[in-house]
């Protein structure tokens, strides 16, 4: 079963934008990276300044393997140089889904 991970970022005031386009031309190299199922990026509607990355792999180790792939391009560093904080990684099962025509 896939494991759903959340990335939050808290940008420092007004970079929000500049993280979503910065995330946007890298992201879709995740796909690529062995196990990335999907990508979905969030900005928070009450506080423009977070943002929220939601992926799906098949296993938590294929996006642990990810997050140090990105260390070392470099790319979280970059990340982290528009935050006020260090970002907030969890990790989901999934236990239960309802929609439309289930």
């Amino acid at each position: 079963m896939s494991v759903q991970a959340t990335n939050t970022f808290h940008t420092k005031p007004g970079r929000a934008a500049e993280l979503i386009a910065t995330l946007r031309q890298v992201l879709p190299d995740t796909l690529t990276h062995g196990g990335c199922e999907e990508i979905r990026l969030w900005r928070d509607q009450d506080h423009e300044d977070k943002v929220v990355s939601v992926t799906r792999w098949t296993t938590r180790g294929h996006y642990e393997e990810y997050l140090d792939w990105r260390g070392r391009q470099g790319d979280t560093a970059m990340f982290r140089e528009m935050l006020i904080k260090d970002m907030e990684i969890s990790y989901y099962d999934e236990v239960f889904t309802v929609g439309q025509g289930t």
